[in-house]
Order: C-alpha cells, then sequence, then structure tokens
C-alpha cells in the first residue's frame, strides 16, 4: 500500500515500472475510469497526436523536438518571471 504525500505525489513501484518500460524522465498520462486511476506511458506518437489539431498539415515533432520545446519553455518562464 503506498501513501499519497502532501503535494498529492505517489511513487510507482518498480515492478510496475518494468512492466510498462517506464524510465525517469518518460511522460504519462494519468487519467480517472470507473473510479480506477489509470498510468499510460506517452510516446512521442501519442503526445504528438493530443496536439496533432495544431499541427495543420505539419509533420509531428520528434521526442527530441518536444524536449527542446519544455527547455525552452523553461527558459522562457525563467526569464519572464526574473524580470519582475
Amino acid at each position: 500500500m503506498h501513501k499519497v504525500t502532501s503535494k498529492r505525489q505517489v511513487t510507482l513501484p518498480q515492478s510496475v515500472c518494468n512492466a510498462i518500460s517506464l524510465q525517469p524522465g518518460d511522460y504519462v498520462e494519468v487519467f480517472a475510469r470507473d473510479g480506477v486511476a489509470h498510468i499510460v506511458k506517452m510516446t512521442s506518437e501519442s503526445i504528438a497526436g493530443k496536439f496533432s489539431y495544431l499541427l495543420k498539415n505539419q509533420a509531428y515533432p520528434t521526442a527530441e523536438d518536444i524536449k527542446t520545446a519544455l527547455k525552452q519553455r523553461a527558459v522562457d518562464k525563467f526569464v519572464a518571471d526574473d524580470r519582475y
């Protein structure tokens, strides 16, 4: 049995991570259905698919494109917060 922290965090058992090949830094989708919480490992294709409506006939971003965009967003946010 696992306890949820005050930040709503739970440590996933290694057996669960191994079962879905989940590694540190991977993205997951968490959702509830019928009173059960589900954790699904996301791939670059499934992440891109979530935003396909934004692409409008453009190629899906690669995993590296997504990582670069996330890093740039963090930098932009840090710089924006630092100005005030």
